[in-house]
């Protein structure tokens, strides 16, 4: 099939050669979509594992807190079902107030949780609170 081009000669092979430039150009897009979508989802499901470790982490730590008399302590609690291990770090730390003068019963309790994310790298969340022992003892 020959077509006339604009300056009225024919040009023959060239519908060919615009189509497969086309087609070719119509496949580096959509792989380049396809990669992106990828990366989306991978981070979606990223976030999503954050998010379910960080609300462990808080459940675990009120749990701790709840203690009526701490000792200090430093113990595995266990793997979840997605191969999250969580720890518990309680201990007694030295702190003053503004007038120097030393607090007594003060704890550290830390929550931490160790996995291995989908690229094989060690991830680490921890959540900490610092509690004033006396300042829950009516409260029970």
């Amino acid at each position: 099939m020959y077509v006339k081009g604009i300056e009225g000669r024919e040009r023959s092979g060239f519908i060919l050669l615009e189509s497969i430039l086309a087609l070719a150009l119509f496949a580096i897009v959509a792989v380049g979509f396809t990669v992106a979508i990828q990366q989306v989802a991978f981070t979606a499901n990223s976030s999503g594992e954050s998010m379910r470790v960080q609300r462990m982490l808080e459940t675990l730590l009120t749990e701790a807190s709840k203690v009526v008399r701490f000792e200090e302590v430093e113990e595995g609690i266990g793997e979840d079902e997605k191969g999250v291990y969580y720890s518990k770090i309680i201990e007694e730390i030295e702190m003053q107030n503004m007038d120097e003068q030393e607090l007594q019963n003060m704890w550290r309790i830390a929550i931490i949780a160790e996995w291995e994310d989908a690229s094989g790298r060690t991830m680490e969340n921890v959540a900490e609170m610092i509690r004033y022992e006396p300042l829950y003892q009516n409260n029970r």
